[in-house]
């Protein structure tokens, strides 16, 4: 009898998907790895010599390295936003992901730069062409050329296809990783920089926030050069132009199939995910009152501060 997988489960491998909880052993790309109960009814993800500690195996996976570098469990993140944003936060009780469809970077999902799609193209017209002649029981005398060249011009297209719906189905919360404020993210993601605010986080209480759902994925950004560098197939997401480099961007990602919407609402625990909230540093003190009063009505327990870059100096 085959076992469903729940969402515990797959929060467990997730958790422990890089080594073998029973070794250590690291596990490298193209190895089958195997989730199951030991005899103690306890979890585990074995390697192939650990693999006969399980009592019930309930799936083997193929381990593949991430296409995204995790933040360290401590490390501090920052969301910088206009107050309307802030008040949607914390009475829905909800973090906004909005489709990569959605972004102004109209980079957000490439693989790489137009002029130089026909390499892109050309290899993967080849790679599917050799996948078609090496499949396990291929019929060899019932394939042509023409049927090859036919199927893997039709794989091509369905790749490339699948680009812009990745676009419609991927939706992303931003997040600037930075052990101090950054002035320059201040005036980026707020449209009225004297009435805008930060709340401070860690990598592990956003996840935590989230439930730890295993089907948010939460990592670095990547910043490349497209003119010499294609992204990969799935993680063209974790990705941006060198010219955002400053960003020093987490993102977390989901992938939702069923709705045509340009965002999504997930469900988050504000006291969990708030560990700091700081005003602009060019707000008055007016708008330092409005945020407290707001975060009393909604019983936060957190302190409001000023922005740590209103220090004044002497000479």
């Amino acid at each position: 009898m085959s076992i469903k997988i729940t969402k515990e489960m797959s929060r467990f491998y997730k958790e422990h998907r890089h080594e073998c909880t029973n070794c250590g052993y690291i596990f490298k790309n193209d190895e089958r790895t195997h989730l199951g109960y030991l005899s103690n009814k306890q979890l585990a993800v074995l390697c192939n010599k650990c693999s006969y500690l399980l009592e019930k195996t309930i799936v083997n996976y193929i381990h593949f390295d991430d296409e995204y570098e995790e933040p360290l469990k401590n490390d501090i993140l920052w969301r910088y936003m206009d107050l309307p944003k802030f008040i949607s936060l914390i009475s829905r009780k909800e973090l906004y992901f909005a489709s990569a469809n959605s972004f102004e970077d109209i980079f957000e999902g490439a693989k790489g730069i137009l002029d130089k799609k026909d390499k892109w193209d050309s290899f993967y017209l080849d790679f599917f062409e050799k996948a078609i002649l090496t499949a396990p029981f291929q019929v060899q005398n019932e394939l042509t050329i023409e049927k090859v060249k036919a199927d893997s011009e039709r794989l091509l297209k369905q790749l490339n296809e699948s680009g812009n719906l990745q676009r419609k189905y991927t939706f992303i919360s931003c997040w600037h990783l930075n052990e101090y404020e950054s002035e320059a993210m201040w005036k980026l993601y707020s449209k009225d920089v004297s009435n805008a605010l930060a709340i401070k986080t860690t990598f592990g209480n956003l996840y935590e926030a989230l439930g730890q759902n295993p089907y948010i994925d939460i990592g670095k950004v990547k910043y490349i050069d497209y003119k010499k560098h294609f992204t990969s197939v799935n993680g063209a997401f974790w990705y941006k132009r060198k010219s955002f480099e400053h960003e020093k961007e987490v993102r977390a990602i989901i992938r939702k199939h069923d709705t045509k919407a340009n965002g999504i609402y997930v469900p988050i625990d504000i006291n969990k995910l708030i560990l700091g909230i700081y005003v602009s540093p060019y707000a008055q003190e007016w708008f330092v009152d409005v945020v407290k009063s707001i975060v009393r009505k909604y019983r936060l327990d957190v302190t409001v501060s000023y922005s740590q870059m209103l220090a004044k100096p002497f000479y």
